[in-house]
């Protein structure tokens, strides 16, 4: 007896340094003995894959990233709206998002959790931004949108071409260092303002990123709220003593680091800034970006090593 459902699945063939680019041989010798409907997709240049997969969602109950969480946020983007779900297969840098879902970074077992089907419902963000020329774009994100250290460390990143996980990240962090200098932001959560010197603002809906830093750790992508960690001006010096400290999610014991939740938050600064969603850049010279959950907004696949109660 045949399976009706169609899977697509998309793959950034650069995922992983390159990496993914030998997985569509490998997925089409995994899916041949499946009764499965199934395409593969490989995207071609940065946001390719949000249009390749708008395109699938059209025909597809599944939609599948095959890459880290830059590819997922371009498929998340592609199919937000139909009602194709989505899927989630490690093959990048980071994959801090497919973690959180449960994903083996085998790619066999991964792809047995995709065809299982374990669903669930998840929050996404908006970003509306704001470019200092009066430009504006807006872009959904599923795991976390970083502004000031966080997304010039992403940056960073995608300049070194030799490592990945935390590692890569370890390296981008301390290349950033060398550039660490405040901005001037005005905060708005609802009818407070606050005016401050922060090196990071981070909106999470997930609770990690950059492979492995717990940057906003309590963050529930189920809960209909987004965790916000900020950190304020610090030394070098101290900037160092804080850094180990997130790879555990215990940063919070320092006074320049600060917690709080929001539904939607507005973020300004006179100084253009750099912002990140998910790991991929998507402006250098922002003035304002404003960021809102939209709760259970998203389908997703669970892999078996998803948090308890994550279904």
């Amino acid at each position: 007896m045949s399976d009706k459902r169609k899977f697509s699945f998309i793959i950034n063939p650069e995922a992983g340094r390159g990496k993914a680019r030998g997985l569509a041989d490998v997925l089409h010798s995994l899916l041949k003995a499946r009764n499965v409907g199934y395409e593969i997709l490989k995207s071609r240049g940065k946001n390719d894959a949000t249009e390749l997969a708008r395109e699938a969602s059209k025909a597809s109950d599944f939609v599948v990233a095959v890459g880290g969480d830059g590819t997922a946020n371009e498929v998340a983007n592609g199919i937000t709206g139909s009602r194709a779900s989505l899927g989630v297969i490690p093959a990048g840098s980071g994959n801090d998002f497919s973690m959180m879902l449960g994903m083996s970074t085998r790619i066999e077992r991964s792809l047995d959790d995709i065809l299982e089907c374990r669903m669930t419902r998840i929050d996404i963000g908006t970003a509306r931004l704001k470019d200092i020329r009066g430009g504006e774009q807006t872009r959904i994100f599923i795991n976390t949108i970083g502004i000031g250290f966080d997304a010039v460390v992403a940056y960073e990143s995608q300049r070194i071409k030799w490592l990945n996980g935390v590692p890569l990240y370890m390296l981008a962090v301390f290349r950033s260092l060398r550039k660490l200098t405040p901005h001037t932001f005005e905060v708005t959560v609802g009818n407070q303002v606050q005016q401050e010197d922060y090196y990071l603002v981070c909106v999470g809906n997930g609770d990690r990123e950059g492979g492995g830093f717990f940057v906003t750790p309590g963050a529930d992508p189920k809960d209909g709220i987004f965790r916000v960690c900020t950190v304020k001006q610090v030394s070098l010096l101290r900037a160092l003593r804080i850094l180990p400290t997130i790879l555990k999610g215990e940063h919070g014991r320092f006074p320049e680091v600060g917690f709080f939740d929001a539904e939607r938050i507005q973020i300004s600064s006179r100084r253009p800034f750099t912002v990140h969603c998910d790991g991929e850049i998507i402006g250098t010279d922002n003035g304002s970006a404003d960021v809102e959950v939209n709760p259970g907004s998203l389908s997703v696949i669970v892999g078996r090593s998803g948090r308890p109660g994550f279904l």
